[in-house]
């Protein structure tokens, strides 16, 4: 036999051992949990599948959801807006993203944006504003207000310090005047079990502890000081972050909380400035909530406290953190951290329209997500 035929022989052998060789089984992860992440979860998938060949189908109906799946195993990880307070052995609580709870609205025709303070709308979420003219929100949107200018790179991006918050280049001061609509205000809110809503009510009890008097809750209506249920007329139920805004698209004068994603189409809701403790009127925005990021504080077990009164000039005051849960020690760990991984690292930073935070490697998130994920490996 010469060389030239050994050769083509060798080579057709290694092909037909190639074509039978067992290949790798791409995996479906069975995951859920807070329906926050919908938008970034649908957004990030199909450069997910590229990088991974791997799939997760995410079902995100509350972060309650994703908290019992990881307990009874239904769910290889979870994603929950709120931090789980029993959680089983060798779980892990990785803070995965940063975001800003938004207000949104529908005051009807134009529906402009409207400018409210964190008084006002722990007082509109607790039913002691009731009407969209009362004195408090006509002053809120007749009055000077500034608003922040971020330093910006050549790309146009926002510059960032080591902490992976925004730079403020400089603040400006306009003067608003309008007219709000004598119509009494509607209510959305979570009535399943949510970690939007446990990072409001947080927010609504720490600023405002005479107002709301109870704490915080996945359960808005558990949260809420008093008897939601007295009047239905004024406050409706609907169970998911899309129920919600569609409930808020479909009812001229009314409001509710989500993330920043749900204002957009289909749903068309203005997403309210709202003013911190600084007194700036602050957009929910990817910046925004990382600026309140680098005020907070994490915990080791990963758990996140805002300081939702700091005087920090560009930090959104009602900013949520989404954990992502998973079981140490079982054989899908290490591959289930390298999901983690890339969704909390890549997904933020490739769709910052979603509003979700981008972190720095110094960002004490970025940090304590990585020490969470390390117990997976």
């Amino acid at each position: 036999m010469n060389k030239s035929r050994s050769i083509k022989i060798a080579a057709l052998a290694t092909a037909i051992t190639l074509a039978f060789a067992p290949v790798a089984q791409a995996a479906t992860w069975k995951a859920g949990g807070a329906s926050s992440v919908n938008g970034l979860m649908a957004a990030c998938k199909a450069k997910y599948q590229a990088a991974t060949g791997d799939d997760f189908p995410y079902n995100g109906t509350g972060s309650g959801t994703g908290k019992t799946g990881v307990h009874n195993g239904t769910m290889d990880f979870a994603f929950s807006d709120s931090f789980d307070a029993a959680p089983v052995a060798n779980q892990i609580q990785a803070p995965a993203f940063v975001w800003p709870v938004a207000i949104l609205t529908n005051t009807g025709g134009s529906n402009k944006p409207l400018t409210l303070s964190t008084e006002t709308i722990a007082k509109i979420f607790a039913g002691k504003i009731t009407r969209w003219d009362d004195e408090q929100i006509v002053a809120d949107n007749n009055r000077p207000i500034t608003t922040i200018i971020y330093a910006k790179n050549g790309d146009g991006s926002v510059k960032k310090d080591a902490k992976g918050a925004p730079i403020v280049l400089r603040t400006q001061t306009l003067t608003q005047k309008r007219i709000l609509p004598a119509k009494p205000i509607t209510v959305f809110y979570r009535s399943a079990n949510s970690g939007t809503s446990n990072n409001l009510t947080n927010a609504f009890n720490k600023l405002y502890p005479s107002i709301w008097t109870k704490p915080a809750n996945d359960a808005f209506a558990t949260a809420f000081p008093g008897d939601i249920t007295a009047n239905p007329q004024y406050f409706r139920g609907a169970t998911g972050s899309g129920d919600v805004a569609n409930g808020v698209k479909a009812t001229p004068y009314s409001i509710t909380y989500a993330e920043v994603g749900f204002a957009k189409a289909p749903y068309n809701l203005a997403i309210t400035k709202v003013i911190n403790a600084a007194g700036n009127a602050i957009v929910p925005s990817s910046d925004s909530a990382m600026a309140a990021a680098a005020q907070a504080t994490v915990a080791a077990d990963g758990k996140v406290t805002f300081a939702y009164d700091t005087k920090d000039a560009d930090s959104y005051p009602f900013t949520a953190t989404t954990y992502a849960l998973a079981v140490a020690g079982t054989s899908n760990a290490p591959a289930i951290a390298k999901t983690l991984n890339y969704l909390s690292n890549n997904c933020a930073k490739d769709n910052p329209a979603e509003g979700f935070g981008a972190y720095s490697a110094t960002n004490a998130f970025a940090k304590a997500f990585q020490t969470q994920l390390a117990k997976l490996k």
